[in-house]
């Protein structure tokens, strides 16, 4: 089990919010209490609207410093608050509000500023109702008003999303609201709904040359343009992802993603998970200060942490898991259209997962003609077989091996995937003992073509052995793609006797047919993939592979039907068959009738010993209870 994960640690006390904050750009301080704040706002407008003085002076501060604009003049909207006792949600009873920022909001803002600076990308991994759209439109917001030529790009999946009247998630919307709360004094003229700077999915400042456009998300979004900042919001959730983030990479001076994951199949998850591309930002539900009020952090059942609290338990118990993963915890895998159960699968992880007992290479020696491999295979002849231990062997080993071979007095199966060996997917060979349901062994490399491959098998099964017939491991491959090259060359050429062949369907009798290789259709492939779930809820499998059990994890149902790893979404429908990984090597070891029960010799009980003797009165019992005779007693030679 996992007992050595780090606790994580939480700032206490929480929410730690100071009744006065000190600007540390302009030194002005500013009340956070909200009634006190609002009160402060009233009298500061009073005292600046005939003065121009002061007008320029805040002007001034503003441009200096951006929290403190926000902290004095931004406003926000929201709909729900949360009841810190019960941690249940409510009715807002103000939805208008002032944007006093939390700590770390604070946090997210000077982020913003520092990639500016350092022309940085930076991705927001956010739960839900965290501010994370209102702080990023804000930022734009401020540069329009106080950074002069700066052109500035939003784009959001639909046009909708981008501008429309009335719908408070519209980007566009967001900036209006903004504006409708600033003085006249600190606005550029003719900038409100429907004014001539104020047109369609566009917002420009007269006074300084500064524009807002906005876009929805196409494959030719932002081609060919040029902006300081491009925010690409609800990443997650667009179409042709990779060529977003390709396009907008050379007409962006920074990029500002924002999103709540849509499954692990995405750009965003991908570009979320490659952090040497991108600053990633997070922003989770319990540094919320009424839904973070009374958080403390629990270990699960798994064995790993989960920081909870009043309002997480609520919200536990009225949304679905897909659901709390995607709005609440950040979770890509979980909050996508996932196949495998996540949870069983951390289960085997945190009671199965080991490091490999030790690597190796397997495979013919130099000079072994392919030619010859029919004999080799006929004679088991091992002498042609080079196996060594290696730091990095391709071959990793979870069983102990017995004088450098598995143990012989068991059977195995062979599960191969086959790739076209061009470096982007794995071949496989997955090694699983039918006696005990462990995966013994994984091989894997992405740049092994299909001959190759073949020729390695071969060495691999020579090696490994067994105890059924022929001595040899039975072989189960995926045939379609690269593997009808593979197949043919086990069994035509080399003359492989112990392979998976279809059987032929609508007979009496399980009839093996000529066709050999497992066919990959949309139904086949879920049902063997089903048998895999069922096996790691209910056991009769041991995996000891962090690698597969992760890539399992990954599993998706594709949109126009199918299954497979998240990172294909985007991918053709032939990439997605022909697609080599482990999971599916696996899974090809599960389904073993194929392989004969082995027959172990009797052992013989010495002549005259107890178990002789109780031996020969269960006989006699048997031919007794054969004949249905039954003992008779004379009780008159009894004394």
């Amino acid at each position: 089990m996992i007992t050595d994960l780090p606790k994580p640690e939480l700032r206490s006390p929480f929410p730690d919010v100071s009744r006065y904050w000190k600007d540390p750009k302009t030194g002005i301080i500013v009340p956070k209490f909200e009634q006190e704040n609002i009160e402060w706002r009233i009298n500061l407008l009073q005292r600046a609207e005939n003065d121009e003085v002061l007008q320029d002076d805040l002007m001034a501060a503003c441009k200096e410093s951006m929290l403190f604009w926000i902290n004095a003049f931004a406003w926000t909207y929201h709909q729900f608050d949360v009841d810190i006792n019960t941690g249940k949600r409510i009715d807002a009873k103000q939805p208008h509000r002032p944007f006093i920022t939390w700590e770390i909001q604070d946090e997210l803002f000077n982020e913003f500023e520092t990639c500016l600076k350092i022309a940085s990308d930076i991705l927001i991994d956010k739960a839900r109702d965290m501010g994370a759209s209102w702080a990023c439109v804000d930022f734009i917001h401020w540069l329009w008003l106080f950074r002069p030529d700066s052109q500035l790009l939003e784009l959001s999946r639909t046009e909708d999303y981008v501008d429309k009247a009335g719908n408070m998630k519209a980007l566009f919307q967001k900036h209006d609201y903004i504006n409708d709360w600033l003085s006249d004094w600190m606005l550029p003229p003719s900038c409100h709904y429907r004014e001539k700077n104020r047109t369609k999915m566009h917002l420009e400042n007269k006074l300084n040359g500064s524009v807002i456009d906005g876009e929805s998300t196409t494959e030719h979004a932002a081609s060919g343009d040029r902006r300081l900042v491009t925010l690409l919001d609800e990443f997650a959730k667009v179409d042709n992802g990779a060529l977003m983030r390709s396009a907008t990479r050379d007409a962006s001076y920074i990029r500002i993603v924002n999103s709540t994951p849509a499954g692990p199949g995405t750009e965003y998850s991908r570009w979320k998970n490659d952090k040497t591309k991108i600053k990633i930002f997070i922003l989770p539900f319990y540094e919320h200060p009424e839904k973070g009020y009374g958080r403390h952090v629990v270990k699960t059942d798994i064995g790993e942490y989960q920081i909870r609290s009043p309002w997480f338990d609520v919200e536990s118990t009225v949304r679905s898991p897909k659901e709390l993963a995607r709005e609440v915890l950040r979770q890509d895998v979980e909050s996508g259209d996932v196949f495998f159960t996540t949870h069983n699968i951390d289960k085997h992880i945190a009671m199965y997962v080991k490091e490999p007992n030790s690597r190796w290479s397997v495979k013919f020696k130099d000079g072994v003609a392919k030619s010859h491999v029919k004999h080799i295979i006929r004679t088991k002849n091992l002498g042609q077989i080079e196996a060594k231990q290696t730091k990095d062997g391709p071959l990793r080993i979870w069983t102990n091996l017995i004088l450098g071979r598995p143990d012989q007095s068991k059977s195995y199966i062979f599960g191969v995937d086959v790739s076209k060996g061009h470096g982007a997917s794995n071949s496989v060979i997955s090694i699983k003992c039918k006696q005990t349901g462990e995966k013994i062994a994984e091989w894997r490399d992405a740049n092994t073509q299909p001959h190759d491959l073949a020729f390695i098998t071969i060495a691999l099964a020579l090696w490994c052995g067994g105890a059924n017939p022929t001595k040899l491991p039975f072989l189960k491959w995926e045939k379609n793609g690269p593997g009808l090259d593979f197949g043919k060359l086990i069994v035509k050429t080399f003359n492989y006797p112990f392979y998976y062949r279809k059987e032929e369907m609508g007979t009496t009798s399980e009839r093996k047919t000529s066709s050999y290789g497992w066919h990959n259709s949309i139904q086949s492939k879920e049902e063997l993939l089903s048998l895999y779930d069922r096996v790691l809820a209910h056991g009769g499998y041991i995996n000891h592979s962090r690698w597969a059990l992760e890539e399992a994890k990954m599993y998706v149902y594709y949109t126009g039907g199918g299954i497979g790893p998240a990172g294909l979404v985007e991918e053709n429908a032939a990439a997605k068959k022909t697609h080599g990984d482990v999971v599916m090597a696996d899974a090809l070891t599960l389904d073993d009738k194929d392989l004969p029960k082995i027959k172990f010799q009797e052992q013989k009980i010495p002549v005259n010993s107890m178990g002789h003797r109780l031996r020969q009165i269960k006989d006699r019992k048997k031919k007794a209870k054969k004949r249905g005779y039954r003992r008779q007693f004379d009780f008159s030679r009894m004394p």
